[in-house]
């Protein structure tokens, strides 16, 4: 048995120990984005993770900070983001309707270079990311069988999501 074969295998086995066998609520997992992953792929996880999590957003916010100079796509969301909802740079605590298309993009955007953004979803849902330290920390959680679609997206895209993601726990209760 080939090495991928025994940790797809693993990764499987893994997934279904937290998986609802009696009608009780699927266990959560916290994961997290692997720090050195290519700008591209972080990009694209966070975008599949907040698609997957923005449903069930009962809130939402960002700080308008950065420790860095905001490249130009952030300096675009920043000025639309202005433009729609009267927040400027410098604000914490700016809340977006991830609902909105255009408004999930600015959030997404900004992830990988504000000191903070979360999503919270209802209490008892599993549902959560966050985001700080100019987008060195950036995680979440997701109940495993959703977790599991964000995974076939990504996979649908050309991502091994293994090499851009880690679980810090194994679950929860």
């Amino acid at each position: 048995m080939s090495a991928k074969h025994s940790l797809t295998r693993a990764l499987t086995e893994l997934t279904r120990s937290f998986r609802s066998r009696d009608g009780h609520k699927p266990r959560s997992l916290d994961l997290f984005l692997q720090e050195g992953t290519a700008p591209e792929t972080a990009r694209t996880v966070v975008e599949e993770v907040i698609r997957e999590v923005a449903p069930d957003a009962a809130s939402t916010d960002i700080d308008l900070i950065s420790d860095l100079p905001w490249p130009p796509d952030a300096q675009a969301a920043l000025t639309a983001i202005a433009d729609a909802t009267g927040a400027r740079e410098g604000e914490t605590a700016v809340v977006l309707d991830l609902t909105d298309e255009r408004q999930r993009e600015w959030f997404i955007t900004l992830v990988p270079h504000t000191i903070s953004a979360e999503i919270w979803g209802p209490t008892g849902s599993g549902v959560s990311f966050s985001a700080s330290d100019t987008g060195s920390a950036i995680g979440w959680e997701l109940p495993a069988e959703r977790w599991e679609r964000v995974r076939a997206r990504l996979r649908h895209q050309g991502i091994d999501p293994d090499t851009a993601t880690q679980s810090a726990t194994r679950g929860r209760p």
